[in-house]
């Protein structure tokens, strides 16, 4: 069974958060994967997670609800065009 794997830091341009920490979660019972962003900024304890945008599959967005990755490989490849996306 896979454990969860958190690491580098993300920064978000929109206003809403400067820093998260990203969390790859391995979804118990199912064959999927979930990329999690922690806000650490303005006093906003939680967290988002990262999916696909609907009207652009190339590009990642941020949710309130779970969006399930097919593998590990997609939710990292996710998680890099994100930082992309926000200029890192």
């Amino acid at each position: 069974m896979m454990q969860d794997f958190a690491g580098m830091k993300l920064r978000c341009k929109d206003g809403h958060w400067e820093m998260a920490d990203f969390e790859l979660r391995n979804i118990p019972g199912a064959s999927g994967f979930e990329m999690w962003v922690a806000c650490e900024a303005g006093g906003h304890n939680g967290g988002h997670w990262l999916a696909r945008d609907s009207a652009d599959t190339e590009r990642v967005v941020v949710v309130s609800i779970p969006y399930q990755w097919p593998s590990a490989v997609d939710a990292f490849a996710a998680r890099d065009r994100f930082a992309e996306q926000q200029g890192k």
